[in-house]
């Protein structure tokens, strides 16, 4: 199918498209990390929008006006907003997981800054989030927000977003569902490290004479990383149950917005 770039509006057609598909690429933590160049986001979102106006079908009632364009260019914000906030929070379950098992083996004061997001973050945090990243590309996840994009023109034209309370039930279900994976991924390492505390507690209660800070870091260190690099064998089948959560819930959200 031809570029259609022959008339008025067209053009303005294509420019609603490259609006939507830019301030959803913006917020998205994946695409819209510190740590790439904003030429590469506006050069994949022009190219999002010049393979996807063809297929969006012909926009009524175009804004013509500045309050109506300024209120299209707040809807097309809120819409981006809320399915990047849900990306966001299915990710944040990795980062949670990896809070969870540093604090568990004593890596929580090794911190060190994370490109991604700006902040300090733990070691095992942030290989767990690069890892999910990189699974998460090899099983084409990016093709959801893709096709998510997609289907937001076929159900929501600019300037038609229509904020439906119930995307406050899909965030607290969303929510819930965060703490619950997290807790999921780090749930061996955590039970794993409780019993080796417990047991060097009662060793230190029937020999006092050994020092357990001495060697109680030590075997907790060596039984996290054992245990981690056990979990990493399981871990891919953990990222393609949450990009296809991912996919429900942007389809989801988009059908609630119509």
């Amino acid at each position: 199918m031809p570029f259609p770039m022959e008339s008025l509006e067209q053009m303005q057609g294509f420019f609603w498209v490259l609006m939507r598909i830019s301030i959803l690429f913006a917020l998205l933590p994946i695409f819209g990390g510190k740590g790439i160049p904003p030429m590469w986001k506006a050069g994949i979102s022009f190219i999002l929008a010049i393979v996807l106006t063809p297929m969006v079908p012909p926009i009524e009632n175009i804004p013509e006006t500045i309050p109506e364009i300024i209120l299209g260019l707040l809807s097309e914000l809120i819409l981006g907003f809320i399915l990047a906030f849900s990306a966001r929070l299915l990710l944040t379950s990795v980062q949670m997981a990896g809070q969870y098992m540093s604090f568990q083996m004593g890596f929580a004061m090794a911190r060190a800054m994370d490109p991604q997001t700006g902040t300090s973050s733990t070691i095992l945090t942030q290989f767990l989030y690069m890892l999910t990243i990189l699974i998460f590309f090899s099983i084409n996840g990016h093709h959801i927000f893709i096709k998510a994009l997609a289907n937001s023109f076929q159900v929501i034209p600019p300037n038609g977003v229509y904020l439906n309370p119930s995307i406050t039930d899909v965030f607290i279900s969303l929510s819930g569902y965060m703490f619950l994976m997290g807790l999921k991924i780090a749930a061996p390492i955590m039970v794993a490290l409780f019993l080796s505390n417990l047991s060097l507690g009662i060793v230190a209660r029937t020999v006092p004479q050994v020092n357990i800070l001495m060697i109680g870091f030590p075997i907790n260190i060596c039984i996290g990383l054992v245990l981690f690099s056990l979990l990493l064998l399981d871990f891919p089948p953990v990222v393609t149950e949450m990009a296809r959560t991912m996919g429900e819930v942007s389809m989801k959200l988009i059908n609630l917005m119509k």
